[in-house]
């Protein structure tokens, strides 16, 4: 599954992101990239380094480390050697009247304070937006890998977790074996964050009331893990008791993109009571589906689906309290959660090609956690998803 990005490709990306950039300020002259994601995407690679774009010039690639595997995979571009900041400053003799742009929402304060403390420019600037914008909608060749790795996704969920999960298995040894299926299937082996700190380990395993206990990551089904400083996987000691409910969120990931989806299991049986809540989520779902549209608002589309929320999971819907999540899902691609987030806050209208995680779940008490997560493409008919279909809870190998 290993390849490199086209190189036509790839400066369409750039010309893409320029135009963005030339929306936002049309003065820009001097932009700095930092974020590993974000070079890649422009450039094939993933060094430490900075990608360097001037307006009208050829972007220049300048890496501590590995020079002769950027130089290798990248297809465009000038590819430099540096040790320190001073070696670029040196390099490019840029007129600091202008100001420079960074990916804001990537560096540190220490960073771009030992950053300005070299090149001593009088203001920088975010190009965080034109940045989000050009990632969230996708391009066919980003929309192929997104579909291969949400087949391959779909398959493993529906044909081959079933029959992993048997009596007295712990979460983690479960998450283990489907850990396992993942990378013999191709997965990439890492999950991506936008969000500093914003942690997932591939696939988490929760046994009833496990995945009532929340951490970091945003999606109401949560976690007991294996301890306090790694709440992933699987608790050693939680196991697959008769009649629980089994809540498993993954990622798997392919040439640098992801798809997200968490599918609910039962068992042996799945209680009425359960059963009921689950298609309370499902009739959310597939109103969302049909609403995830090129030209629908985010904050459209959320408010819409929180004024059908029927009364029986009125109180449990993405969560319980305090602990309950104000959004419906996030972009996803190089990372799961990108640009747009579909909230009350995001007046934002969605383009044809972005891609978006939507979950919908209920928190219940004694139970666990119930619900569906699947990953869309935005088209002018509705949300197609790239992971599968099986939205009803999985039982032994088959469907209730």
């Amino acid at each position: 599954m290993y390849s490199k990005v086209p190189g036509a490709e790839l400066i369409n990306r750039l010309k893409k992101f320029t135009t963005f950039m030339d929306m936002a300020d049309d003065t820009w002259r001097y932009i700095f990239i930092f974020n590993p994601v974000n070079i890649y995407y422009f450039t094939g690679t993933m060094q430490d380094g900075i990608l360097f774009i001037q307006r009208d010039e050829e972007p220049v690639y300048f890496v501590k480390r590995s020079v002769e595997r950027a130089a290798e995979e990248i297809r465009y571009c000038k590819v430099m050697a540096y040790k320190e900041l001073q070696d670029i400053k040196n390099e490019l003799a840029l007129n600091v009247f202008f100001p420079a742009f960074v990916d804001k929402s990537f560096v540190t304060i220490k960073l771009l304070e030992e950053f300005n403390s070299q090149f001593e420019f009088g203001k920088i600037y975010s190009c965080d937006t034109a940045l989000n914008m050009c990632r969230s909608v996708k391009s066919k060749y980003e929309l192929d890998i997104l579909k291969e790795a949400g087949a391959i996704h779909a398959d493993i969920m529906t044909n081959i977790v079933p029959e992993l999960l048997t009596e007295d298995i712990s979460e983690r040894d479960a998450a283990l074996l489907i850990f396992n299926e993942f990378m013999k299937n191709g997965h990439q082996g890492i999950v991506r964050f936008e969000r500093a700190g914003m942690e997932f380990q591939t696939v988490n395993v929760a046994f009833g009331e496990s995945s009532l206990n929340i951490y970091k990551y945003d999606i109401p089904a949560g976690i007991t893990g294996l301890y306090a400083a790694s709440p992933f996987f699987g608790s050693s000691k939680i196991t697959l008791k008769q009649n629980d409910l089994i809540t498993i969120p993954s990622v798997f990931g392919v040439n640098g993109y992801h798809s997200v989806c968490t599918y609910c299991y039962a068992f042996n049986s799945l209680i009425d009571y359960i059963r009921r809540q689950h298609e309370h989520c499902k009739t959310l779902k597939d109103l969302a589906v049909l609403i995830l549209k090129s030209g629908a608002k985010a904050s459209d589309i959320y408010t819409e689906i929180m004024d059908n929320i029927h009364p029986e999971i009125q109180g449990t819907f993405m969560g319980l309290g305090d602990s309950t999540l104000t959004h419906l899902g996030r972009g996803t691609g190089l990372a799961v959660d990108e640009f747009p987030i579909i909230s009350k806050n995001n007046d934002k209208p969605l383009v044809e090609n972005m891609v978006i995680n939507l979950g919908f779940f209920s928190s219940l008490e004694g139970y666990g956690v119930t619900g569906m997560q699947h990953t869309y493409i935005v088209t002018a008919e509705g949300g197609v998803s790239i992971n599968g279909q099986a939205d009803d809870v999985i039982v032994a190998g088959k469907y209730l």
